[in-house]
């Protein structure tokens, strides 16, 4: 398992993610999405992303922050991408026909 794992800065106790974020803010949770034309976002409602987080230690009582750090890697699924021609050589011994 390759989990994050967050630890007090004090006495190095383990937390998960999960322990201390709320999913709720964690994400967010918009609503009332308003797009332009382009499909650029120009505003909405809704609970708004939150990113730092407080917390007091289980085991020596201190309190900590944590500030998330989010990456997004967004990539092309090419076997579902129907926008580009596409051909199977499942049937080799087959002929090819081109769509208009």
């Amino acid at each position: 398992m390759n989990e994050v794992k967050i630890k007090c800065p004090c006495c190095e106790t383990e937390y998960l993610p999960g322990e201390i974020f709320l999913p709720k803010y964690f994400l967010g949770q918009p609503t009332d999405i308003e797009k332009d034309y382009s499909g650029k976002i120009l505003s909405y409602a809704g609970v708004e992303q939150n990113l730092n987080e407080e917390y007091i230690c289980d085991k020596c009582g201190k309190k900590f922050i944590v500030k998330a750090n989010i990456n997004y890697d967004v990539t092309i699924d090419r076997n579902k991408d129907l926008s580009e021609p596409y051909s199977s050589n499942k049937y080799g011994d087959r002929l090819e026909l081109e769509e208009e």
